[in-house]
This record gives C-alpha cells, sequence and structure tokens, in this order.
C-alpha cells in the first residue's frame, strides 16, 4: 500500500493537485510540509488529524516538516472566516510559536520550521518585486477565501495572506527541496497559490504537488473536535485528560469507525473486527473505548490514562468520595457547571442558583430526604451557609443529588 492509498482508505484525502506527481514524490521519497497556526498557545484535536498525517507520512519512508506559521500568524488566514480576525502582537504570537513548536517535536516527531525565519529580515520592496509580480489580482479574486469575502469587506492584510503562504511553498521547495504541501480541504487555495508561484518560477515540469485532507465532520454535518465548553485542546490546562477521554468515549456509533481511522494507526483488518464486535454489542461500547484508549496514551501516556478509567470506574458506581481531590475536579468538570459570584451563599439559594433544583421548595424537600451532600457531607439544615473558605483547595465544591446526579461549583 502506497502513502496515497493509505489516505484513500481512511477517508482521509479530499483532492490534489496531479496525482502523478504525488506518485513521482512516493518514487522518489520526497518531503512535504504541513502549516500549522499558532493563533492560540495549543494545539487542539482538529490539528492532531494532520499531525497524524506528519506520521503516516514516515511509515512510508517519506519525509515531513511542520511549518509554524511565525510570520502568517501575525496576519491572520481568511480560510473559513466571515470576517476580519483579531490581529496577534507580534509578542504573543512568539510565545504561541514556542509552545506549539514544542507539541510539535513531541508529537510529530518531525523538523518544525518557523516561517517568520523566511520574512524576519526581508524587504518589502523586494518582496513585491519578486514574489508580488508572481500572481495577478484576478486570480486572487477568483479563490473562494478571497471571493465569500468581498461583500462583507476584506483588508489587504488579510487577502496578502494567499500569497504569503503561497511564498513560503516556493521558498521551502526551494531550499528545502519540499516538494508537496498537505493541508485541510479548506487550504486548497492557499496550496494552489504557492503551486503556482512555483510553476512561474521553475515552469510546468516542476516536482510540486498538493494534497487536502478532508476536514473531520460528525455524521449530523456538525464540525468534530467541539464540546459544549469549547475545542479539546492537548494541553492538559486547557482541557483534562479526562475530559479529553470523555469527549472520546461519548462519540456515536455513527462516527466512531470514522474516528478510528482518522485518529489510530490501526489497520483495516483491525478496525473492521473492532466494528463487527461493536455491532454485535454496540452496549459495550467497545469501539469508542479503543478510540478513547489509544488518543490518551497516545497524547497524555499511560499514567493518566489509567487515572481516567479510574475517575471513570468512581462515576459509574457513584463513588467518586474515593479520588483525590485533583481527580474529583476532572471528574466533574463535564458535569453541569455554576460559577459562584459570591464568598458564600445560603444552601437553598446555591442548590438554585446551579440548577439542582428548580424551586427552594424543592431543595428543602430533598434536604428533609438527605437527598444533598456538598462535598461528601449530607445537608441537614436550610439555613447551612456554604462557603468558599470550605470548598476544596478553596477552588471548588461539588453537590450530588440522590444516588449520581453531580454538580460542579467552581468559586
Amino acid at each position: 500500500m502506497t502513502f496515497l492509498e493509505e489516505l484513500k482508505w481512511r477517508d482521509l484525502f479530499n483532492k490534489t493537485t496531479n496525482e502523478n506527481k504525488i506518485k513521482l514524490f512516493e518514487e522518489s521519497r520526497g518531503t512535504a510540509y504541513i502549516g500549522f497556526d499558532p493563533s492560540g498557545d495549543s494545539l487542539h484535536l482538529g490539528n492532531y488529524i494532520m499531525i497524524l498525517v506528519l506520521r503516516r507520512l514516515q511509515q512510508f519512508g517519506l519525509k515531513g516538516i511542520a511549518v509554524i506559521g511565525g510570520a502568517t500568524g501575525q496576519i491572520g488566514d481568511p480560510s473559513g472566516k466571515k470576517t476580519e480576525r483579531i490581529m496577534l502582537d507580534a509578542f504573543k504570537t512568539k510565545a504561541n510559536a514556542l509552545a506549539v513548536q514544542k507539541q510539535l517535536k513531541k508529537y510529530a516527531k518531525v523538523e518544525v520550521f518557523n516561517n517568520l525565519n523566511i520574512y524576519k529580515n526581508i524587504n518589502v520592496l523586494n518582496f513585491l518585486r519578486t514574489s508580488g509580480k508572481l500572481i495577478n489580482v484576478n486570480y486572487l479574486l477568483e479563490k473562494e477565501i478571497i471571493k465569500s469575502r468581498l461583500d462583507s469587506g476584506i483588508s489587504f492584510t488579510e487577502f496578502s495572506y494567499n500569497i504569503i503562504q503561497g511564498n513560503d511553498f516556493a521558498w521551502l521547495y526551494r531550499n528545502k527541496n519540499v516538494t508537496m504541501q498537505l493541508g485541510g480541504s479548506d487550504q486548497w487555495g492557499n496550496i494552489t497559490t504557492g503551486i503556482e508561484m512555483i510553476r512561474k518560477l521553475y515552469g510546468d515540469d516542476n516536482k510540486a504537488c498538493g494534497l487536502t485532507i478532508n476536514l473531520l465532520v460528525k455524521n449530523d454535518g456538525s464540525k468534530f473536535g467541539k464540546s459544549e465548553e469549547g475545542a479539546i485542546y492537548l494541553d492538559k490546562k486547557y482541557t483534562s485528560v479526562f475530559a479529553m477521554y470523555q469527549f472520546l468515549y461519548n462519540q456515536s456509533d455513527a462516527d466512531v469507525e470514522k474516528l478510528l481511522k482518522y485518529f489510530t494507526f490501526l489497520n483495516k483488518d483491525e478496525i473492521q473486527e473492532i466494528m463487527r464486535i461493536q455491532q454485535e454489542a454496540p452496549f459495550k461500547r467497545i469501539a469508542q473505548k479503543k478510540l478513547a484508549e489509544l488518543v490518551v496514551l497516545d497524547i497524555h501516556g499511560k499514567k493518566e490514562y489509567h487515572r481516567c478509567l479510574k475517575i471513570s470506574d468512581a462515576l459509574f458506581k457513584g463513588s467518586i468520595e474515593a479520588l483525590s481531590t485533583d481527580e474529583l475536579y476532572d471528574a466533574l468538570s463535564s458535569t453541569p457547571i455554576t460559577q459562584a459570584s459570591a464568598l458564600k451563599y445560603n444552601v437553598i439559594d446555591l442548590l438554585v442558583l446551579a440548577k439542582v433544583c428548580s424551586s427552594k421548595s424543592e431543595a428543602r424537600k430533598l434536604i428533609e430526604s438527605n437527598g444533598i451532600s456538598i462535598n461528601g457531607k449530607i445537608i441537614q439544615h436550610f439555613d447551612q451557609i456554604i462557603s468558599q473558605e470550605e470548598a476544596l483547595n478553596k477552588k471548588f465544591s461539588y453537590i450530588k443529588k440522590g444516588k449520581k446526579n453531580y454538580f460542579l461549583i467552581r468559586w
């Protein structure tokens, strides 16, 4: 099986600029690159798909380079955006780029290159005379990423993004022998501009080609990688390991086969066998368990994975009091959360505020029947005060309603 065939059976392949050149790229053991935008200081599960594509290249003896947009990140990619991005200053972009570089070296295990190195000392007049001359304005106006913004408005800054990313490819082609650019399907316009610049510079016999990867969407058409609280980040300071585990474990039966193809290195026979077992006993969620296991093991390691199993088991059995304070917080981070705006509350008011109870009368009835506990202690008085001073680590309190309904209070 070739690299291209691998992408196709995994449903990753979207389209290519030239399939014959892709075959030539494989035969010559070429080098490809994928760009990563430092708009934040952590990558997320959507980026993780592209990280795995870099690793899949290595499986076939091909080389991948991860390019961080230290320069382009200061401009903002208009792709998929209806309005102008909020520009990041140079200091923030640099800090984000360093954090993303660290993640890429850890997870992708490839050379990481910052495109700021191309532009930091470049003369704007020279750039316009050399690179700017290669692309016609009419050519850019036909790009969907630009055409879609003409009515709502696009600044010259974002208008120029396409040329700068295209120039990245031309520079890498010339200086690092990179002959293929990979990107999400929304990057087609940027990739083809790079191909056009290389054609203008080196003629039709150049080796440059582009390949886009399908953006992952759920069976209902919604974008994958988002929870109700936002993106699922690789850095656990933004998304706890257990929250990532739960997100993957809770994927639908309709989506899980596709996710195993995208997010794991299981081969076709292994995935087919997992899905056969899944169809025989869907209630066991074998496929979801394997997906969560392999992704969490790869991103966070064995210790964190077993910690997720411990938390999951405690939640299932309704015995979370046995968890440590940190484990408790992770376990409850996916439950209903209320941000406290005061330092203390009457318990009745807190129960209504956190929507544990729909009314004060319901709250009183539950307290009378010993149906409410806070931080593991049964509430027995209507006038009890719940304060931040008594919170776990002075950070959070958890409310248990009945046997298995939990609510989190952040102080």
